[in-house]
């Protein structure tokens, strides 16, 4: 690979006697990695080495495309570089908290935070692209997020609605993506010596708002995927000047990751996994903003009726319609009109004439058990019903059809055949 020279003289400066074991690296294969949704109950093979940072990470050994496992559309796993997966386990969510990943897509770190809530407390998932933002939504959804928010709307509008009503923040800042370039001959084609001091810029600016959303006593994570020290270091040093309230955690400890004075730098001499960076810090004092929570609907006739046909148990649901559509609203759900929101919780289905036609988020969203039918395929009918075909088989009407007990969608039993209800959108070819 031929790094730009700007660049290399950069990293000679900042790493000294350790540069040529860090250029060395650009000459080996980059690790892959995947992260285990704890919902979903799946183990990876043995051959799996844990990524020490993630208790739910492993590498995946070389030449596995484990994104054309059917397991993958189920949401047994997610895909992310190993270095990726740092910056939320920094964050220290724990179930019931409220939590803001303010530059979400694709979804990573986000169904990170997800897994950790454990579907208790709200998770905020906000992208300002839109194209990108729907991304974020399939992940979402896909991963089987009960408890979720997903937005397309710019920082500084996110600040306005929302106030300090976050437990935790986390900013995985638009960057010169420099840790990426041997993965993305791309990144390095768009990098130049400029790019650095223009994302800090940016980067200032998407922590103001940040800032905003943060409780008293909260914490915040900023991380990029970038080396230089404008974008990281630099950009930290400038907003704590600007903010006397915040402070870098000390505390700051990852399994494997050299850590010091709540920032880390993750070289890939040093650690098995791309570059990134990242700093925690912590806001002082008992600043909360309280917001009124998103009106539910007393009911639905038409749900109820599909409840007690296709589930064992109707749970009790905090329900409301929106448009032809009918979403779950979890607890603690704030009131969100005003943004533009992709999604606000589950959502159930299509409300029809007379009846609820089932959405794709809510198979995805059932433990195994929750539906009264439900067919466990193999990994070849499993790779036949993602690409659309009908399958041969006795359902008695609307069922969930699962590869290792992990949902892959609804199934609806007609004379000896299950019709196949995977949305064409998302159909393998």
């Amino acid at each position: 690979m031929k790094l730009p020279e700007a660049f290399i003289r950069q990293m000679q400066g900042e790493l000294g006697a350790q540069a040529p074991a860090f250029f060395s690296t650009y000459e080996e294969e980059g690790a892959a990695g995947l992260r285990v949704s704890l919902r979903r109950g799946w183990t990876p093979p043995e051959d799996f080495a844990p990524v020490p940072w993630c208790p739910a990470g492993f590498y995946v050994p070389q030449g596995l495309r484990m994104g054309k496992e059917p397991l993958h559309a189920a949401g047994a796993y997610y895909l992310q570089e190993p270095s990726a997966m740092a910056p939320a386990a920094a964050l220290g969510v724990r179930p019931g908290m409220r939590v803001l990943d303010l530059c979400a897509a694709p979804g990573g770190k986000s169904t990170q935070i997800a897994d950790l809530l454990g579907g208790q407390g709200i998770l905020v998932a906000n992208e300002i692209h839109p194209a990108r933002a729907r991304i974020l939504l399939e992940n979402i959804e896909r991963m089987g997020v009960p408890n979720a928010v997903v937005c397309n709307e710019t920082p500084a509008r996110i600040a306005a609605h929302f106030g300090p009503w976050f437990d935790a923040v986390l900013v995985d800042a638009p960057c010169s993506g420099e840790g990426m370039f041997r993965r993305d001959p791309e990144a390095v084609a768009q990098w130049s010596a400029e790019a650095p001091a223009r994302c800090h810029e940016r980067q200032m600016e998407i922590l103001e708002d940040a800032a905003r959303c943060l409780r008293g006593g909260g914490t915040l994570v900023y991380s990029t995927c970038t080396f230089n020290r404008v974008e990281n270091e630099g950009t930290i040093e400038a907003f704590l000047r600007r903010h006397p309230e915040f402070s870098l955690d000390p505390e700051l400890a990852l399994p494997g990751i050299p850590c010091q004075s709540g920032m880390a730098h993750l070289y890939p001499h040093q650690v098995r996994g791309e570059g990134h960076f990242l700093a925690r810090l912590r806001k002082r004092g008992e600043e909360r903003a309280e917001l009124a929570e998103l009106p539910v609907d007393k009911g639905e006739a038409r749900w109820e009726a599909f409840a007690r046909e296709a589930l064992r148990e109707a749970a009790p649901r905090r329900l409301r319609a929106q448009g032809e559509w009918l979403y779950a609203i979890p607890e603690g759900m704030p009131d969100v009109r005003g943004l533009n929101v992709l999604r606000a919780g589950v959502q159930l289905g299509r409300l029809a004439k007379g009846r609820l036609e089932p959405a794709h988020a809510l198979a995805l969203s059932l433990a195994p058990g929750e539906a009264k039918e439900e067919r466990e395929l193999s990994r070849e009918e499993a790779l036949r019903y993602l690409g659309g075909e009908v399958l041969e088989g006795e359902m008695r009407g609307w069922g969930v059809l699962r590869c290792q007990r992990c949902a892959l969608g609804w199934g609806k039993g007609s004379g000896g055949q299950i019709k196949n209800h995977y949305p064409k959108g998302l159909r393998w070819r």
